[in-house]
């Protein structure tokens, strides 16, 4: 039986969104978690920082936390406790 692959729909992503998402990962990684952290850390915007971070998560790269006062945070997934 033959496997079929996934295709992979639209155009690949530009160089500088791509360098986006990996700074905005690395700043996840340093304990920012955060939109709003994370868009003041990186002078993003915080719909800038939303995409590169549903991105992220839907590369398994990321996951999405509840934080502290109940407002959703970013943690690397990689099965430490979220923030």
């Amino acid at each position: 039986m033959q496997q079929a692959t996934q295709r992979r729909v639209g155009r690949p992503r530009d160089p500088q969104v791509q360098a986006r998402d990996e700074h905005i990962y690395q700043l996840i990684a340093a304990g920012h978690s955060s939109r709003s952290e994370i868009a003041a850390a990186s002078g993003h915007d915080r719909d800038a920082v939303y995409l590169s971070c549903k991105r992220l998560e839907r590369q398994g790269r990321i996951r999405k936390c509840l934080g502290p006062q109940g407002s959703a945070v970013w943690a690397l997934n990689d099965g430490t406790p979220c923030p």
